[in-house]
């Protein structure tokens, strides 16, 4: 029963974190592919944005990890976190 009301709370802490449109999304899908590969002086000249793209990505992931662990953290019950 403890799970289920952690759970509970982690959704509707969950349902008020906005929207993210991460970059590297839209780059991947505007690189085109030739012959079943990535079409290669396209990645070259999009070299810059794919790199920004991919620190955009990473820093996303690592904050995505510390709001997890605080949420946890939060939501946990007292007895458990010994």
């Amino acid at each position: 029963m403890a799970d289920e009301k952690i759970l509970d709370a982690m959704i509707e802490a969950l349902k008020n974190v906005p929207e993210k449109k991460l970059l590297i999304i839209e780059l991947a899908n505007s690189i085109p592919i030739k012959n079943g590969m990535l079409d290669i002086p396209t990645l070259q000249a999009k070299q810059k944005e794919i790199t920004l793209a991919e620190t955009e990505a990473k820093v996303y992931g690592a904050h995505t990890i510390q709001a997890v662990e605080l949420l946890v953290r939060r939501v946990k019950p007292k007895e458990e976190e010994t």
